[in-house]
C-alpha cells in the first residue's frame, strides 16, 4: 500500500490551523465568553422567544407564531424546520463559537474554490484572507446578519464543486456540488444565492465555449447533467424549508398587493412584487464605488469615528464641551447617497490591483466572463442610479423583482475580484508570462490603482463637496465642520491604499524575478493583505462590539410595563407597544403576542391593514390621548378604534416605566356577529372597514360568499365563544349558542394549513375583516378545534429525506469510483515502470 506523502498534505493542514487561528485571534472576546452585541440577532432572538419556549416545552415544531404582527408562520424566523442527515452534516461545519466559525467558514470556503482553479496552495492562503477579509462581511457579521454571511461564506465552496466537475471529475464533483448546494441554501439567504446563480451561469457559459471550441461538447453536456441532478438534489434536501417559505412568499410583500386602488398610502409592493422604488432604495453610488479602493472615499460609515486633530474636535474643545472625546467616536461621517450604510464594500487596494494585472494579462474566456459578470454587478449596484440596467432586470429577469437592496449584488465582486487577481497571480509566479509581457502590463495596472489614490490625495476636491443633503438636520457649526473633516478621511485613505498598492507590487515584481524567495513573497504578500483589511475591519468590528452574555440579555429585560402586563393570566391577548418603533422592533414579542414586530416578510394583507387602519388608528389614538383629561376621554377614543380592537390590542405602552392602557373596547379572542357585509374586490374589503363595526358586522370578500350567502343569524344575548386552550399549533374553542352563529377569531387567516373542525368534524374555515378567521358555529355546545398541518412541512419533509438519501448515495459511488480508479491508475503505473 503506498505511503501517505506527508509533504503533500502539509500545506492544507497548515491552512486548516492558520484560518482557525486567524478566527479566534479577531475575535479574541470569545476567548473571554463574551458575544457580540449584534441588533439584528437580538432582534430575531425577540421574535423567536416564544418558538423557542413551545418547542424546549412540548418537544414539537412551532410551525406558526404569534408573536409578531398578530400571527404569521414560523417558517418566517426560522421555525418549524425539520432537519435531515445533510442537514446535520451541516452542524459540523461550525466546530467555533460564532462569529469565530463565520470567518473560518470564509476563509475555507474561498480556499477551496482556488485550489479548483489550481492555484498554488499557499498563495491560495493569501487569496482567502483576502476574500474572507472584504469589509462587508465584518459590517454584516456586526449588526448580526448571520444567514447572510453564512450563505456567502458557502458560495465559493459551491462554486468549487462546479469547477473540479468541469475540470477534473464529472462525478465527485457532481456530488459534491449537490451537498455544497444544500449547504447553501441551508445557510437560508435567498438573494445572496440568486446572485451567486449569476457567477455559476457565466462561467457555465464560459465551459460552453470552451468545449465548443475544443469540440468536447458530449463531455460538456454529461457534465452538465450530472451537476443539474446533483443541484436537484441539494436543493431537494432543503425542500421541508424550502416548500413553505416559497408558499408563504406568495401571501408576503414579495408577492405583490391584491390592491389596485391608485391613491394607496402603501408604496412597498406592486401587483407582481416589490415596488420598484422601495426594492432599488439601498442603492450603491456611481460616485461610491470608488470604496472598493478607498474605504472612506464616501466618509465610511453613517457614524462614524474622527480623530482628535479634527475640526469637529477642535470645534468642540474651543466650546467647551466636556464630552468631546466620546462625541466624535459617532459622527455623520458618511455623505453618499444612501440613507445609512454600515460601512463601504471595501475589496482590498491589493486585490484591486491584482484584479486590474489579471484583466490585463489572463486571456480566453476566463478573463471574459469574469470581467463581464463583474461590471454587471456593479451597474446593478447602482440600482436607481442606473435605470436602464436595473429597470431592465426588475421588470424582466425571473425573481429579480422579489429582492431589495441593490449593493447586495457587489457580493459578486467579492468573488471575482480576488479570484482573478489570484488566479493570474499565480500564473505569473509560475512563470506563464515573459518579462516583457508582465513588465508592461505591471506598470499599466500599478498606473492605474496607484494612480487613481495619487489622484485623490492630491485633488480631494474632485470627490465633490463633502456635503450630503442629512446634513441639514445637524446643527451649523457641525456642518462647517465636516466638510473639511470628510475631505481629511478621504486624503487618508487615498494615502494608505496607494501605499499598500506599492507595497504590494513590490512584494509581486521582487517574487517574479525571483529577488524575493517565492515562499518567502507570499508570505509577505499575504501579511500585507491581512494588515490593511484587519485594520480596516477593526473599524466596524472590533472588541468594543463585545459584551457579557448578561448585557446582552438586558435587551429583553423586563421593563415595569412588561411586568404589569405579565400579571393578566389570560390565554391569549395582544399588545400594541407604542413606546418603540412599533413595525420596526420585535423585542416587545420576546414577551407578549405583539401587534407590531420587525420582518421583511410579513403578510401583505397585514401590511396593507398596518398602512390603511392600523397606522392612522394609532396616529388618532396619540392625537386623542394628548387631548384627553380623563379616563373616560381614553376609553372612547379606544372604543372607535375598530382594527386594533378586532386584533385584540388589549393592552397599549405608552411608557415603558409606566402602566399599560387596558383597552375594554378589546373584542377578545372571537365573537359572534349579528350581520355580514359581501364586497366585491380586495379594495372594497379594506374601505369596508372604515364603515362597520367589527363587534356587529363582518366583511367578506367576494371570494367566500357562498361560505354565508342566504343565511341569517339571530341575535342570542346568551351566546358565549371563549378561548379555551392556546398553543402555537393548536387552539381550542368553546361555544353555546339557541341559533346558528357567524364566528370572527381575532386570528390571522392564512389559507395553507389552518384547518378547524366542530366536535371533531372537518368544517368550514373562510376570511373576515381582510385578514381573519370566520366560521359558522351552528346552535347548541361544541368544541371548535383550529389546528396547523401545512403540506407543504409534513409532505416537504418526506421529500427532503427521499432527496438526501440519494445524494447521499450518489456521494458514496462518487468517493467509490474514484478510489478505485486512483488505485487502478496507480496499479498500471507500477506495471509499466516494472
Amino acid at each position: 500500500m503506498k505511503k501517505i506523502d506527508i509533504k503533500s498534505i502539509w500545506p492544507y493542514a497548515i491552512a486548516i490551523v492558520l484560518f482557525l487561528g486567524i478566527a479566534l485571534t479577531y475575535f479574541s472576546p470569545l476567548l473571554e465568553g463574551k458575544v457580540i452585541n449584534q441588533s439584528d440577532i437580538s432582534s430575531w432572538k425577540g421574535a423567536y422567544e416564544e418558538i423557542r419556549q413551545y418547542e424546549s416545552q412540548t418537544g414539537e415544531n412551532a410551525l406558526w407564531t404569534n408573536s409578531m404582527f398578530s400571527g404569521m408562520p414560523a417558517v418566517s424566523i426560522g421555525g418549524g424546520i425539520q432537519y435531515t442527515v445533510v442537514q446535520k452534516f451541516y452542524n459540523l461545519f461550525f466546530p467555533l463559537t460564532r462569529p469565530a466559525n463565520d470567518l473560518f467558514l470564509l476563509l475555507f470556503g474561498f480556499y477551496l474554490l482556488l485550489l479548483a482553479f489550481r492555484v498554488n496552495p499557499w498563495l491560495s492562503i493569501v487569496g482567502a484572507i483576502a476574500f474572507a477579509f472584504c469589509s462587508y462581511n465584518f459590517e454584516i457579521i456586526q449588526v448580526g446578519h448571520s444567514t447572510k454571511v453564512n450563505t456567502i461564506a458557502f458560495a465559493p465552496m459551491v462554486f468549487a464543486a462546479l469547477v473540479y466537475a468541469y475540470r477534473n471529475n464529472y462525478l465527485l464533483g457532481s456530488a459534491l456540488f449537490g451537498l455544497a448546494v444544500a449547504f447553501e441554501i441551508m445557510s437560508a439567504h435567498p438573494q445572496i444565492t440568486y446572485y451567486l446563480i449569476f457567477i455559476l451561469l457565466a462561467y457555465t457559459l464560459s465551459q460552453f465555449y470552451t468545449a465548443l471550441k475544443a469540440k468536447t461538447l458530449p463531455k460538456f453536456i454529461k457534465t452538465s447533467v450530472f451537476l443539474a441532478v446533483a443541484a436537484f438534489l441539494g436543493a431537494g434536501t432543503n425542500v421541508s424549508y424550502l416548500w413553505p417559505t416559497w408558499e408563504y412568499g406568495k401571501y408576503t410583500m414579495r408577492g405583490g398587493s391584491e390592491l389596485s386602488m391608485q391613491n394607496s398610502p402603501q408604496t412597498t409592493v406592486n401587483k407582481d412584487g416589490l415596488d420598484k422604488e422601495y426594492a432599488t432604495s439601498w442603492s450603491y453610488g456611481i460616485e461610491e464605488s470608488a470604496n472598493l479602493l478607498i474605504p472612506n472615499f464616501r466618509g465610511g460609515a453613517s457614524g462614524g469615528p474622527l480623530g482628535k486633530n479634527s475640526e469637529t474636535y477642535k470645534t468642540l474643545s474651543r466650546g467647551g464641551v466636556s464630552n468631546a472625546d466620546q462625541m466624535i467616536k459617532q459622527m455623520p461621517t458618511y455623505w453618499g447617497p444612501q440613507a445609512f450604510t454600515a460601512g463601504p464594500m471595501y475589496m482590498g487596494a491589493i486585490s484591486i490591483f491584482l484584479f486590474v494585472l489579471g484583466l490585463l494579462l489572463v486571456k480566453g474566456p476566463m478573463k471574459w466572463w469574469i470581467a463581464a459578470i463583474s461590471a454587471l454587478a456593479l451597474l446593478l449596484g447602482w440600482g436607481r442610479h442606473f435605470p436602464l440596467v436595473s429597470n431592465l432586470f426588475f421588470d424582466y429577469v425571473p425573481l429579480y423583482n422579489k429582492f431589495r437592496v441593490p449593493s447586495m449584488i457587489l457580493v459578486i465582486l467579492q468573488i471575482t475580484i480576488p479570484l482573478l487577481g489570484f488566479y493570474s497571480l499565480s500564473k505569473v509566479f509560475k512563470g506563464c508570462y515573459d518579462k516583457k509581457t508582465f513588465s508592461r502590463n505591471f506598470k499599466i495596472a500599478l498606473g492605474i490603482t496607484a494612480g487613481f489614490c495619487a489622484l485623490f490625495l492630491v485633488f480631494p476636491g474632485i470627490a465633490g463637496s463633502f456635503t450630503s443633503p442629512a446634513d441639514a438636520q445637524y446643527p451649523d457649526w457641525l456642518q462647517k465642520t465636516l466638510p473639511a473633516d470628510r475631505e481629511s478621511l478621504l486624503r487618508y485613505d487615498a494615502f494608505r491604499s496607494l501605499s499598500y498598492i506599492a507595497l504590494g507590487a513590490l512584494t509581486v515584481w521582487l517574487g517574479y524575478t525571483q529577488k524575493l524567495k517565492l515562499p518567502l513573497a507570499i508570505g509577505c504578500l499575504g501579511l500585507l493583505i491581512l494588515a490593511d483589511m484587519w485594520t480596516i475591519n477593526k473599524r466596524y468590528l472590533n472588541d468594543e462590539h463585545f459584551v457579557t452574555p448578561r448585557e446582552f440579555n438586558n435587551n429583553f429585560a423586563l421593563r415595569p410595563v412588561d411586568k404589569a402586563i405579565l400579571q393578566d393570566a389570560s390565554e391569549s391577548y395582544r399588545v400594541l407597544d407604542l413606546a418603540v418603533n412599533t413595525f420596526n422592533d420585535s423585542h416587545t414579542s420576546f414577551h407578549h403576542k405583539t401587534i407590531g414586530g420587525y420582518s421583511a416578510v410579513k403578510l401583505q394583507r397585514y401590511q396593507d391593514l398596518i398602512d390603511y387602519h392600523i397606522l392612522p388608528e394609532m396616529q388618532s389614538f396619540i392625537k386623542d390621548l394628548q387631548q384627553s383629561t380623563t379616563l373616560e376621554d381614553v376609553e372612547n377614543s379606544l372604543n372607535k378604534q375598530h382594527v386594533l380592537n378586532m386584533l385584540n390590542a388589549k393592552y397599549i405602552v405608552i411608557d415603558p416605566n409606566s402602566a399599560p392602557i387596558l383597552n375594554r373596547s378589546a373584542l377578545g379572542n372571537a365573537w359572534f356577529v349579528n350581520n355580514y357585509q359581501i364586497v366585491n374586490s380586495p379594495d372594497e374589503e379594506i374601505l369596508s372597514l372604515n364603515r362597520i363595526n367589527p363587534r356587529e358586522t363582518a366583511v367578506i370578500g367576494k371570494d367566500f360568499a357562498a361560505s354565508v350567502q342566504g343565511k341569517t343569524f339571530s341575535p342570542d344575548s346568551t351566546a358565549i365563544i371563549k378561548l379555551e386552550e392556546y398553543s402555537l399549533n393548536r387552539l381550542k374553542y368553546k361555544s353555546q349558542a339557541t341559533t346558528d352563529q357567524l364566528a370572527v377569531f381575532s386570528e390571522i387567516y392564512y389559507p395553507k394549513g389552518w384547518e378547524v373542525s366542530i366536535d371533531g368534524q372537518p368544517s368550514e374555515l373562510f376570511r373576515t375583516d381582510y385578514i381573519l378567521r370566520g366560521m359558522i358555529v351552528p346552535a347548541g355546545e361544541h368544541t371548535i378545534t383550529f389546528e396547523y398541518k401545512p403540506a407543504s412541512y409534513y409532505e416537504g419533509a418526506v421529500i427532503s429525506r427521499i432527496c438526501t438519501g440519494i445524494l447521499l448515495l450518489l456521494l458514496g459511488i462518487a468517493v467509490v469510483l474514484t478510489i478505485k480508479k486512483r488505485r487502478d491508475t496507480q496499479k498500471q503505473t507500477r506495471i509499466a515502470e516494472a
